[in-house]
């Protein structure tokens, strides 16, 4: 694996970078084509925040991008948290890709909020007929991010491996089947649902 390493206005020591490329490098082991890592460390400026090394890791190939970002007390600590991270990604991964083949276990799947779109079900469990959630009929929950990107064209299984690897529970996309919008989700059996948009 090609790894580059970085530090964004911090140094990092020989003994850090040899352990980047030791446990790191490991990692392409879970999925095939993994073959570039792009390690990026930072550090928290708050010295009242104890866990202030900070590093960013993104690994790529073959299509696939998985990202995790950790915080430790120390540049050695930060690096562990990481590989865990990335490693139970990765498992994750390869476990749901391998139930992919097998029967649904057909269990309740209605907790997700894209589940209940497609159910026509409230956040609540109600019938989503205009009825807010909780005790107060006015509550709405608030915008608090924004973003613009371009949606790929791909098949849906694509997707949903794009999904896995970035460790979402949904992925927009452009289906090569339809040429549509698209969304892929997490069900709570372990496979995946599909929405198509009809626009």
């Amino acid at each position: 694996m090609d790894i580059t390493i970085s530090g964004r206005k911090v140094d990092v020591s020989d003994d850090v970078r040899a352990a980047v490329d030791r446990k790191i490098g490991a990692l392409d082991r879970f999925v095939p084509g993994l073959d570039r890592a792009e390690v990026v460390f930072r550090e928290e400026k708050n010295p009242r925040i104890a866990a202030r090394e900070q590093v960013e890791v993104t690994l790529l190939g073959n299509g696939h991008q998985v990202r995790a970002t950790v915080s430790g007390t120390d540049q050695h600590q930060a690096v562990d948290l990481a590989v865990g991270k990335l490693s139970k990604q990765l498992r994750k991964l390869k476990t749901r890709l391998s139930r992919r083949h097998r029967p649904n276990q057909h269990r309740e799947e209605t907790h997700h909020p894209l589940a209940r779109l497609e159910s026509g079900l409230a956040d609540d469990g109600t019938a989503d007929d205009g009825t807010a959630a909780g005790d107060d009929p006015d509550w709405m929950p608030k915008i608090v991010r924004r973003k613009t990107f371009d949606l790929e064209l791909m098949p849906p299984d694509d997707a949903v491996a794009r999904m896995l690897l970035l460790d979402h529970d949904f992925f927009l996309f452009v289906s090569d089947e339809t040429n549509k919008p698209t969304v892929v989700y997490l069900r709570s059996d372990g496979a995946a649902g599909l929405i198509e948009i009809d626009a």
